[in-house]
């Protein structure tokens, strides 16, 4: 039991810290720390925080840094939202060039004309019905009131029927949803589930839903589309449908983030062993590099999902037992919190049940007594930046879905050090050989709850958040240095008193 006990004396410690903040501040703002909501989004911050701290603490672990984590989440976040990026195409969009309101004629851009005699378009809030299609021009039926004004036309479609919604919810994103179902004159063979319906009335502002399913028969297209429950859907005069579609597939834009952030992690490996630069400077200069890069390809605009993509967006936000049974609880286990449940398991598996993960803490412990040992310790290095990086990139998506937006000059800003300080207060020693997967996250609990703690508590300026952040990481690695210190000398004690005992059994006196 003691052995158990001082074998695990840091987790404890860190455990300890944890219940007391936590006692702490559920004793100074009862009513809001210990709301479900509250625990449940702590836990969920917690969680992403705790993802990148497990993958810094295996660099820390080596005797190394990693400077670069919030721009690589910065990076990765951008990079993932480009790749997703979507847009919606009106069916028949043309630009109109010219209009010659005399003779009921549009003339049009050089491009392909889709629409055809008898359609009806939109262009410049008029409803117009086709009479002729000629190269590069259409003559309309009515009188085209625009003037000398151009803009660009599309395609709308005449309704016939707008059924009530149907009693049966269903779920997009999290979010309770109704289907209705809209009957249009024709047959739309091109519109498919998640296509734009836009749904112009006589008076009011157009209403935007996201298609359902769709269905033609005798003539007609059934669209059944996503509403809230209990929407007033205006009557519709013409309804329009926009194609959706965006850059990559979801798979291939995930795949593309992580492997640039596999690929950073390589990078900063090999400048480390085999260019032989100080840690330091590499990831130093990788945070201003990636940070610049982001600002670059974005055009240093801000990125996001806006309302797409709802379901992804519960790899984030969703919650493991609603997505699992379908039901609302009152508190549940935020997904993140099941990302970090695994990644932690597998990193204590390999680092206490592998031989890599003993390899690493010897290359901590001693790296030149490492290599006379047999070690690659360049491989081991290169493998610890390339597991840090994945899990920045892995957090980086989990942040972008669960802010949906990416200010490329700010977005995981000052990320590295908090995942850092979990570490270091975890119980990773910055001089390399030490640490616990355990602690670690336990750690990141607590930079969380602190974090929760001062913006709840009256009488704190939240102004002094990092430097009360600042000041309990000081006081737990004080802690930590002394207890170790102690730990020595009590070890230095014991060899001393040892080797004081005259040995027993031994005669020196002659016959």
């Amino acid at each position: 039991m003691g052995n158990l006990i001082g074998r695990y004396k840091k987790v404890l410690g860190i455990l300890g810290l944890l219940a007391v903040v936590c006692a702490f501040t559920a004793a100074m703002a009862p009513d809001s720390f210990l709301r479900a909501a509250n625990i449940e989004n702590t836990v969920r911050w917690t969680a992403l925080f705790g993802i990148i701290s497990v993958g810094v603490s295996f660099v820390i672990m080596t005797g190394g840094i990693d400077l670069s984590i919030g721009s690589v989440v910065g990076l990765v976040g951008c990079v993932l939202a480009m790749c997703l990026h979507t847009t919606y195409t009106p069916e028949g969009l043309v630009e109109v060039r010219q209009v010659d309101a005399p003779t009921r004629t549009l003339h049009l851009n050089a491009g392909s004309v889709t629409v055809a005699a008898g359609d009806q378009i939109s262009f410049l809030e008029q409803i117009l019905t086709i009479e002729e299609v000629s190269d590069q021009s259409l003559r309309v039926a009515e009188t085209v009131d625009t003037g000398t004004n151009t803009g660009s036309l599309f395609r709308v479609h005449q309704p016939v029927e707008l059924s009530a919604e149907q009693p049966t919810p269903v779920f997009r994103g999290g979010a309770e949803r109704r289907i209705r179902t809209l009957t249009l004159d024709g047959e739309l063979s091109a519109c498919r589930r998640g296509d734009r319906l836009t749904v112009i009335p006589d008076v009011g502002l157009s209403q935007e839903f996201s298609v359902h399913s769709v269905r033609l028969q005798d003539g007609r297209t059934e669209v059944d589309f996503f509403a809230r429950p209990g929407q007033r859907v205006r009557s519709p005069k013409v309804v329009a449908i926009a194609g959706r579609s965006q850059r990559l597939p979801t798979g291939v834009a995930i795949i593309v983030a992580l492997s640039v952030a596999v690929g950073i992690g390589l990078t900063h490996g090999l400048l480390i062993t085999k260019g032989r630069l100080q840690p330091f400077v590499v990831t130093l200069c990788g945070l201003l590099i990636y940070r610049g890069l982001a600002r670059y390809l974005t055009g240093d605009q801000e990125q996001g999902f806006g309302s797409e993509y709802p379901g992804f967006k519960q790899l984030a936000k969703g919650d493991f037992l609603q997505l699992l049974t379908g039901r609302e609880f009152a508190f549940d286990i935020p997904m993140p919190f099941v990302y970090l449940a695994i990644l932690a398991g597998v990193a204590a598996i390999f680092l206490n049940q592998t031989i890599f993960g003993r390899y690493i803490l010897a290359l901590g412990r001693n790296e030149e007594a490492a290599r006379y040992s047999g070690i690659d310790t360049q491989r081991m290095v290169i493998l610890s930046y390339v597991i840090c990086s994945f899990c920045a990139g892995l957090a980086a998506i989990l942040f972008a879905l669960d802010l949906n937006s990416i200010q490329p000059s700010a977005h995981g800003e000052f990320y590295e050090l908090y995942a850092i300080a979990a570490a270091v207060l975890g119980g990773c020693s910055l001089r390399g050989g030490e640490g616990s997967i355990l602690g670690v996250v336990i750690a990141a609990a607590v930079m969380r709850v602190l974090n929760n703690a001062i913006n709840l508590i009256d009488g704190i300026d939240t102004s002094l958040e990092y430097a009360i952040i600042g000041l309990v990481i000081l006081m737990g690695v004080i802690v930590d240095e002394l207890v170790r210190r102690l730990a020595a000398r009590r070890s230095a004690r014991r060899s001393h008193e040892a080797t004081r005992q005259e040995p027993a059994g031994v005669d020196n006196s002659s016959a």
